[in-house]
């Protein structure tokens, strides 16, 4: 059996850069074997069909990375492909490959792309972009709530993470850029670790810390081969993290996010109170004219 698409391709191909969020092969009778996807980021979604001409292009699992490939549209949201321009992007230009449907609020990897894109430190930019932009860790860290009470809403631990990160950036001045991108890059990540603690009462605060620094292991080293200095402040800062009292003294960048952790906790929480208490007064209810 041969698999035949029908439909009027336009001439002209599409670079496109996303997440294959489904994928199946298909037996071809005696024929190569096809492979049916969809690949999606924060704006498309297609529909593709493509060959498997030989094993060192084949796709036989979803790769936790961006993907690029060149589209040829047919009927809008379907297309076709070759596998030999199939490309895996372990560092993305953007977070913006990253699926809108598997997002709780699409709006938020905008905020943080937004944010990371103002960096002027490309090696740091880049390393934001591989820890995030894995759709394993990504997906978790944006759709996932804080564990505290009060601040368990979907999407809460990204929201709060990137506030930390910029009042980090802003309480740093007087540091170069490097230094105040390394306290906001921080601060970002520093509740990383509890995409793997999310049933974990109370907040272990330490094991968060070792959590995260465990997902970032492999991103650090590689940091490290070009800006060992930067990969050695973001890993104390976050590792300084559960020492919130303690009488050592830290790295004064280290204290910068350990207060704006804890600014954007209460402020946080008590936004989230005053939105319940406004919600459940009955004078403040809407009213059906």
């Amino acid at each position: 059996m041969s698999i035949v698409v029908n439909t009027t391709w336009k001439t002209e191909p599409e670079i496109f850069i996303g997440t294959i969020t489904h994928l199946t092969e298909i037996p071809n009778g005696e024929d190569l074997p096809v492979l049916e996807l969809t690949i999606e980021n924060s704006f498309e979604q297609y529909q593709v069909v493509m060959f498997q001409p030989h094993r060192d292009l084949q796709l036989t699992q979803i790769p936790d990375c961006a993907a690029q490939m060149v589209l040829w549209e047919g009927e809008r949201g379907n297309a076709v492909s070759r596998s030999d321009t199939v490309i895996l992007l372990d560092t993305p230009d953007t977070l913006l490959h990253l699926p809108e449907s598997q997002l709780v609020y699409p709006d938020l990897v905008v905020d943080i792309e937004l944010f990371i894109d103002a960096c002027p430190v490309q090696p740091l930019a880049d390393f934001v972009r591989r820890v995030l932009g894995r759709p394993s860790v990504g997906l978790r860290f944006l759709n996932d709530a804080m564990q505290e009470d009060g601040l368990q809403q979907p999407g809460s631990l990204a929201r709060h993470g990137l506030d930390v990160a910029i009042r980090s950036f802003d309480a740093c001045r007087g540091y170069n850029d490097t230094e105040r991108w390394l306290a906001a890059i921080a601060g970002l990540l520093h509740g990383l670790g509890c995409i793997e603690l999310s049933d974990s009462k109370p907040v272990d605060y330490l094991k968060v810390v070792l959590k995260g620094l465990g997902l970032l292991a492999e991103d650090l080293k590689r940091l490290g081969q070009n800006l060992p200095e930067a990969a050695r402040t973001i890993q104390f800062i976050i590792a300084s993290m559960y020492r919130i009292g303690s009488p050592t003294q830290p790295d004064p960048r280290a204290m910068v996010v350990q207060s704006s952790h804890l600014l954007a906790a209460q402020l946080q929480s008590e936004l989230m109170h005053t939105a319940s208490t406004h919600l459940t007064n009955p004078s403040t209810r809407l009213v059906s004219p």
